[in-house]
C-alpha cells in the first residue's frame, strides 16, 4: 500500500537554465513593501497599522467623526485592495482592477419552486443587498472567487462606484481572523482603523446604530469563522436581526456552511465559477497581459484536457494553472482533482527551485526536496485542525515552527503554501507591541490536501485506527476534498472511506466523485462502482461540470461493464435526445451515450424551466438506446411529448419490452403510454389536488394541444375540472354552444365536470355572448363564469338566457366594469370585485 501517494502526483521537471527573474519573496505581516493581498486563497485581511488615506469622497458624512471614521476605512481598503499577487508564489503585485475577472453569478429563488435567475454582473448584488433581502448570501464551491468579489466590492466603495454609491458606510470583515471578538465594534476598531486612530468602539458603535446611514457590511468566509458554532456570536445576533436590524448584511460562505439564522427571507446568491470566456479574459488581461500568441497557447493547453477545462471551472485552480502554464508548458493529461492538485503543489515547490537554481548547492536542492516529499508532521498538523469540533485554521508562528521546525516552516512561508499575518495579541493588548504573529495556509483546500494524506496513512495503520465517526467529526459537506483527494492518493484507501460515505445520508453524491478520483479501474473500483449504482445516480443542473462529467463516466462505466445502474435521475438539466447519435443531450453539451444497463430513467423539469420537446422519434429513440429499461418517467408539464405516437412507428420489439413510460404533467392526472394504441392513457387520479388549466396566448401549439387533452381525459373519466381560464385565447363559441374555438383553431368540446370559467383579455358582443351561455348551460357542474378585461353587451334579452343557469344558481361576473349579471332581468347589477383571477 502507498501511504503518501505521490506516486500519482506527475512531477514538474526543473528548468535548468534558472530563473528568468527574482524569487518569490515572504510576506510576514507588516512587511516594509505593505500588505500584499493573495487572490487565490479564500481570506487575506490583516491587521493594518497604516496611515493612508484613502482620495474618495466622503459624501454623505454629515459629522467630524463620521467623516474620519470613512476616511480610514476607505485608506485601509485602498492599501488592501492595491497590491494584489495572483498567485501565493508570485513576487509581482497589481491593484484589484488589473487582475479581477467576473465570474458566473446566479440568483437563486426564494421559494422552492422558483427559477434561478442569472445576474449580469457583480454590481447587481448589491442593488439586491440594499434593495431587497436585508440578509444576502453569497455561496460558492472553494476557489470560486468568493473573497475577491468582496475586496472588489470594498474597492468599489472606496472609489464612489455608481452601484454603492447610496452606501455611506460599508463594513468589510474577513470572520476567519475573528476568533474571540467579542463586538462588531471591537473588530472593526482592531481590523480596519489603524493603530493610532482616536475612534473608539463607542464611536463606532454611534455611527452604526444611526439608522439615517445607510450601512452595509460584508462578513467575508463564513465558512472560515472560528466562533461561528458558540451561541450568540456577534455574526449570528446580526443576521438573525437581534442587532444592528437596519444594516444591509452580504456574507460569503462555502455552498455547504449556510448559516442557519438564515431563512426564507434571506437573498442566496451562488457564484458559478469561470466559464471559458472568463477564463481567456483572465489570460489576456493577467497572465499574458494581451500576448495573443501566448493567450491561445495557455487556453489551448487548457481546452484540449476536457477534464482540465472542468476543473478550471474553479478560479483558483484556473488562475493557478495558467500562471504556471505561462512560465513552463505542461503536457500532463489530468485525470482527476487529486492529480491537479497534486501538480499544483508541485508547483509552487518547484517554482522556488526553479528560480533559485543557480545558486543553490547540491546540498541546499536536496535539502529543499526533502521538504516537498517529507511532510507528515504537516499532515498531521492539518488533520487535527479539521477533525477539532471547531476547526483551526491559523496556529501561532512560535507552535508552529516548534512543531514542523523553522526551515520547513520558512521554506513553506518562502514558496506561498503557508502565509504569516500579524494580529493583535488579544492576551496582551497593552504591550508596546500589541501585535503577534500567525500563520495559515493560503487557502483552505490546501489544509485538506495535507490533511487527506494523513487520513491515508491512518487508514493503512492497524495501530491508530480511525473513530467510527469519523464523517460526523470531519463533515464530508465541509470537507469533500479531504475524503476525495484521500481516495486519489491511494487506491487502497478509496473502499474504506467511499464505505463511510455511503453510510452518511446525503453523501452518496460525494461517493460518486471520490470513487471517480481513482486512475486505475480496478476490481475494486468496480466494485465500488456496483454499490453506488445500486441507488439513485442523479445529475441536476446545478451541479458544476466537473460534478456532471464525474457522475456520467460513473454510469457509463458501469454500464460498460454489465453493472445494473437502478435509477438516473435527470433534474433540470435534459436537453435533447440526438437520435442520429443515439445520446442524451444536456444543458452542459455533456451528453449521456451508454445507457444499457439502466433500469429506470427519471427526467424533471423546473415548473419554470424552458419548454423541452421531445419528438416521436426522439422518445422512441430514447426508449430503443436504454436497452435494460423498465421505467421512464417525465416529471412536469415543461416536457412536451407527442400526444400520439402512430402505432405503425413502434416496433415489436418495443411493444414486447412492455416498459412503463409515465408522463406526470403536475396536474391531478398523470399518464401512462400504451404501445398497443400510440396514445395515452390515464394512470392515476390525484384525489387531493384539482385540475385548474389555464391556456395562454404565449403558450406553444402543442402545450395548447396537450391542456385540451388535459379537459377532455378529465371530463371524461370523471375528474373534476376546478377552473379553466383562456387568457386571450377564447375567439368564438360554435352554433348551439356545443365548442369553445380558440384563437389557436383548437377546439373544447362541452365539459361534463367543468365548475368555473375565466374568460380574460376579448371583447364579447351579443351573440357570441348568449352563446357563451349555452355553453355554460351544457356544463352541468359549472357555478361560476367570469369575465375580467372584457368589453360585454350591456344587456341581454332574459328570453335569451337559458333558464337552467337561474335554478343552478350560476354567477355571472363581470370584472372592473359591470359587476354581476340578473339572470332575471339580463341586466348588471353594481360593480363587482371579488377578486383577480
Amino acid at each position: 500500500m502507498a501511504t503518501g501517494g505521490r506516486d500519482h502526483i506527475p512531477d514538474i521537471p526543473i528548468d535548468e537554465k534558472g530563473a528568468p527573474e527574482e524569487g518569490a519573496r515572504r510576506e510576514r505581516g507588516h512587511s516594509e513593501a505593505g500588505h500584499v493581498v493573495n487572490i487565490t486563497g479564500d481570506n487575506n485581511l490583516v491587521i493594518l497599522d497604516s496611515d493612508v488615506q484613502s482620495t474618495g469622497s466622503v459624501p454623505h458624512a454629515t459629522s467630524k467623526k463620521e467623516k474620519q471614521f470613512i476616511r480610514q476605512l476607505k485608506g485601509t481598503y485602498s492599501t488592501l485592495t492595491g497590491k494584489v499577487r495572483p498567485i501565493p508564489f508570485s513576487r509581482e503585485k497589481r491593484t484589484i482592477d488589473e487582475v479581477f475577472t467576473e465570474v458566473g453569478i446566479k440568483c437563486k429563488p426564494a421559494r422552492a419552486n422558483g427559477k434561478e435567475t442569472t445576474l449580469n454582473s457583480y454590481r447587481e448584488i448589491i442593488t439586491r443587498s440594499t434593495g431587497q433581502s436585508r440578509v444576502q448570501i453569497v455561496e460558492g464551491e472553494p476557489g470560486y472567487g468568493k473573497s475577491i468579489l468582496s475586496l472588489r466590492l470594498a474597492h468599489d466603495w472606496c472609489i464612489d462606484e455608481s452601484h454603492v454609491k447610496n452606501i455611506d458606510i460599508l463594513i468589510y470583515l474577513n470572520l476567519r481572523q475573528l476568533r474571540g471578538t467579542r463586538s462588531i465594534y471591537e473588530a472593526i476598531v482592531e481590523c480596519l482603523l489603524p493603530v493610532d486612530s482616536t475612534i473608539k468602539e463607542s464611536d463606532v458603535e454611534q455611527l452604526l446604530q444611526n439608522e439615517d446611514v445607510k450601512t452595509l457590511i460584508l462578513f467575508d468566509a463564513h465558512d472560515e469563522y472560528p466562533d461561528k458554532d458558540i451561541d450568540g456570536n456577534f455574526v449570528s445576533r446580526i443576521l438573525g436581526g437581534k442587532l444592528l436590524q437596519h444594516v444591509s448584511v452580504l456574507l460569503t460562505t462555502r455552498s455547504s456552511c449556510i448559516p442557519r439564522e438564515c431563512d426564507g427571507r434571506t437573498g442566496r446568491i451562488k457564484l458559478t465559477g469561470f466559464d471559458g470566456r472568463a477564463r481567456e479574459e483572465y489570460v489576456r488581461k493577467v497572465v499574458t497581459r494581451g500576448d495573443e500568441n501566448a493567450t491561445q497557447k495557455i487556453l489551448m493547453q487548457m481546452n484540449t484536457n476536457s477534464i482540465l477545462a472542468d476543473i478550471c471551472q474553479a478560479p483558483l485552480f484556473a488562475v493557478i494553472y495558467a500562471h504556471s502554464a505561462h512560465e513552463a508548458e505542461i503536457n500532463i493529461d489530468f485525470s482527476s482533482v487529486t492529480e491537479f492538485f497534486g501538480y499544483m503543489v508541485n508547483c509552487f515547490h518547484y517554482h522556488a527551485l526553479n528560480k533559485a537554481q543557480t545558486e543553490a548547492t547540491a546540498e541546499e536542492q536536496a535539502k529543499f526536496r526533502r521538504f516537498k516529499d517529507n511532510h507528515d508532521k504537516l499532515d498531521k498538523l492539518s488533520y487535527e485542525a479539521l477533525f477539532a469540533e471547531n476547526q483551526q485554521l491559523t496556529w501561532g508562528k512560535d507552535i508552529f515552527i516548534e512543531e514542523l521546525g523553522e526551515e520547513f516552516y520558512d521554506r513553506h512561508i518562502d514558496i506561498g503554501i503557508l502565509i504569516e499575518e500579524e494580529v493583535l495579541n488579544r492576551n496582551f493588548p497593552s504591550q508596546p507591541d500589541p501585535y503577534k504573529a500567525e500563520v495559515r495556509f493560503f487557502h483552505k483546500l490546501s489544509c485538506e490536501w495535507y490533511a487527506a494524506h494523513h487520513l491515508v496513512k491512518r487508514l493503512s495503520s492497524p495501530h491508530s485506527p480511525l473513530p467510527g465517526n469519523l464523517v460526523d467529526l470531519m463533515d464530508p459537506s465541509d470537507l469533500q476534498h479531504v475524503y476525495r483527494f484521500a481516495c486519489g492518493l491511494d487506491p487502497d484507501a478509496a473502499p474504506q472511506v467511499i464505505e463511510l460515505l455511503v453510510k452518511k445520508k446525503d453523501c452518496d453524491r460525494l461517493a460518486v466523485l471520490c470513487a471517480l478520483e481513482q486512475k486505475d479501474k480496478t476490481a475494486d473500483v468496480l466494485n465500488t462502482v456496483r454499490d453506488l449504482v445500486s441507488r439513485d445516480v442523479c445529475i441536476t443542473g446545478d451541479d458544476s461540470r466537473l460534478l456532471q462529467r464525474t457522475t456520467i463516466e460513473l454510469v457509463e462505466l458501469a454500464c460498460k461493464h454489465g453493472i445494473r445502474v437502478s435509477c438516473l435521475q435527470l433534474k433540470r438539466c435534459f436537453t435533447m435526445f440526438d437520435v442520429t447519435n443515439s445520446c442524451i443531450v444536456l444543458e452542459s453539451d455533456f451528453r449521456l451515450a451508454n445507457m444499457k444497463t439502466v433500469r429506470v430513467l427519471h427526467m424533471e423539469e423546473h415548473i419554470l424551466g424552458s419548454e423541452r420537446k421531445i419528438t416521436e422519434e426522439e422518445l422512441l429513440g430514447l426508449l430503443q438506446t436504454c436497452e435494460g429499461l423498465k421505467e421512464l418517467r417525465f416529471d412536469s408539464w415543461r416536457f412536451m411529448l407527442p400526444l400520439s405516437i402512430p402505432p405503425e412507428m413502434i416496433s415489436t420489439a418495443l411493444r414486447e419490452r412492455n416498459i412503463h413510460v409515465q408522463y406526470d404533467r403536475g396536474s391531478r392526472l398523470v399518464y401512462r403510454f400504451s404501445f398497443e394504441h400510440g396514445q395515452w392513457k390515464i394512470h392515476d387520479q390525484r384525489a387531493d389536488q384539482s385540475l385548474r388549466v389555464e391556456i395562454h396566448q404565449r403558450d406553444s401549439q402543442l402545450e395548447q394541444e396537450w391542456c385540451v387533452h388535459d379537459l377532455k381525459m378529465a371530463a371524461e373519466a370523471g375528474v373534476g375540472i376546478k377552473s379553466l381560464v383562456l387568457n386571450d385565447t377564447f375567439d368564438t363559441v360554435a352554433d348551439e354552444g356545443q365548442s369553445i374555438t380558440l384563437t389557436s383553431a383548437l377546439t373544447i368540446p362541452v365539459l361534463q365536470t367543468l365548475q368555473e370559467l375565466k374568460i380574460m383579455s376579448t371583447d364579447i358582443n351579443l351573440e357570441i355572448f348568449v352563446r357563451i351561455l349555452s355553453y355554460v348551460k351544457d356544463c352541468p357542474q359549472m357555478t361560476t363564469l367570469q369575465f375580467l378585461n372584457c368589453q360585454v353587451p350591456d344587456a341581454v334579452d332574459p328570453g335569451l338566457i337559458p333558464s337552467q343557469l337561474s335554478r343552478r344558481r350560476m354567477g355571472v361576473f363581470s370584472y372592473g366594469g359591470r359587476g354581476h349579471l340578473d339572470l332575471g332581468t339580463g341586466r348588471w347589477k353594481g360593480a363587482y370585485y371579488r377578486g383577480t383571477f
